[in-house]
């Protein structure tokens, strides 16, 4: 499974090349996509193009699904095909940024809004006016004092801590009024055994000491959207370690098993009781960001470790 949408490029000004150009420069090819998702996507598509040209049966039916609305929720891909009963695997590799690791746990992305009330007047007497934006502002520095260190402890053996992001703000009518609201939109990052309930509690339970410890508070708290299970394989699976020992073949060199930093397709399977790696290439972190970029060494490295993986599962090794 991969996916062919992209994020949008952004300024196309501060790229070194345009990023819907390809450019191949120092065994790199640069562009939106390159990493998240193509080159699993072509290094995928290569595996089953070599399976076929070698005229190797394989014991099983290997199924590649190329989607095109992962980076907006996947309604019209995977999870209309997974709900529709078109894709049933026993095993699946989802093909994102690993940097041509084998992970076998990701954290899911949790959207959480909260709204601070305050009282409206005009902007020349802020003093009869409760300022909803320079509330929030109060309340978000509480939160960062008080939530983030508990969540850096919360720790994974293969994913880093559970994280909140604070990603868009928004609020007031204009700039000679005082604003009587102030909304902020979130991004909680779940580890595996954490669910929004426990997630927008801790927050509300926060939220209410605030309201008691400093200051007067009336808020709303909001998530809606599906939030799916992570995945979080068990190391110790055999189609794990299968993957684990043909990618050592491929490499020549022993490989830890990893986590994927951000959230993939791959959750909306995690529920259904058979084993999920992750395994792409490119470095996560170029990902939805300027000069995206992949190796081709590592893009030809993926090709090579997918075909293996499906030659050793499928050909009655497991």
């Amino acid at each position: 499974h991969a996916h062919i949408d992209t994020v949008p490029a952004g300024d196309r000004a501060a790229w070194a090349h345009d990023p819907f150009s390809g450019v191949v420069e120092d065994g790199h090819i640069y562009g939106r996509g390159a990493g998240d998702d193509k080159s699993s996507v072509a290094a995928q598509v290569m595996a089953l193009v070599v399976l076929a040209r070698a005229g190797i049966s394989l014991d099983g039916q290997l199924q590649v699904a190329v989607v095109s609305d992962e980076e907006s929720g996947a309604h019209q891909g995977t999870r209309w095909l997974r709900d529709n009963k078109y894709l049933q695997p026993d095993f699946l590799v989802v093909g994102e940024q690993t940097d041509n690791q084998v992970a076998v746990a990701e954290r899911v992305a949790c959207g959480i809004d909260h709204t601070v009330f305050g009282k409206g007047t005009h902007g020349a007497m802020p003093w009869a006016g409760d300022n909803a934006i320079l509330k929030t502002a109060r309340v978000l520095t509480w939160m960062q004092k008080r939530l983030f260190p508990k969540l850096a402890d919360r720790r994974h053996p293969y994913l880093p801590p559970a994280t909140l992001n604070v990603g868009k703000i928004q609020g007031g009518l204009q700039w000679n009024v005082v604003p009587d609201y102030c909304k902020v939109e979130m991004d909680r990052r779940l580890l595996p055994g954490e669910t929004r309930e426990a997630a927008m509690d801790e927050i509300r339970e926060l939220l209410d000491e605030y309201d008691t410890a400093v200051e007067p508070l009336k808020y709303e708290l909001f998530s809606t959207g599906k939030v799916a299970q992570n995945i979080n394989t068990d190391p110790d699976e055999p189609f794990v370690q299968c993957a684990k020992m043909a990618l050592q073949d491929v490499t020549s060199r022993a490989r830890e098993l990893t986590g994927y930093v951000q959230t993939s397709d791959g959750r909306w399977f995690a529920g259904d009781g058979f084993p999920i790696i992750i395994f792409g290439p490119s470095d996560p972190a170029v990902g939805h960001a300027t000069d995206e970029h992949v190796s081709i060494d590592q893009l030809v490295e993926a090709a090579k470790f997918l075909t293996l993986l499906a030659v050793r599962w499928l050909q009655g090794s497991k």
